[in-house]
């Protein structure tokens, strides 16, 4: 099988189990756009993003650094480009203390840079 990136309006049943390992405690929010990346029919990752502001983004801890990250990240730029938006924005304090730092490290080196606290890209036309 391959790496899947689900685009969602609503997370299924079947993939709650995994995502709520994913969550870490974390609440999904009632409305947003849901990117769901799957393996072998489990989700390794998720992310969701309201218009410009990417409010979360993690990857099972056991699934990292296999760049499942990268490409989750690639389509949600895809999609938000698509949809007319010039920049994403991400607060890395949306991630557990332990984890922000390594958040933004990854959103560094993929195009994002720091603005006021909140790391920012430009998407590609």
């Amino acid at each position: 099988m391959r790496l899947t990136i689900h685009r969602l309006e609503q997370i299924p049943a079947v993939h709650r189990h995994h995502v709520d390992i994913i969550l870490q405690g974390r609440g999904l929010p009632g409305q947003a756009v849901f990117y769901l990346a799957t393996f072998n029919d489990k989700a390794v990752a998720l992310a969701w993003r309201e218009q410009e502001r990417l409010d979360f983004i993690a990857v099972r801890d056991i699934t990292r650094r296999r760049g499942i990250g990268q490409e989750l990240l690639q389509q949600i730029k895809s999609d938000a480009l698509a949809a007319g938006l010039t920049r994403l924005t991400c607060n890395p304090a949306q991630a557990p203390s332990a984890q922000q730092a390594e958040l933004a490290a990854f959103l560094t080196s993929q195009g994002f840079n720091t603005q006021a606290g909140m790391l920012s890209c430009c998407l590609e036309h």
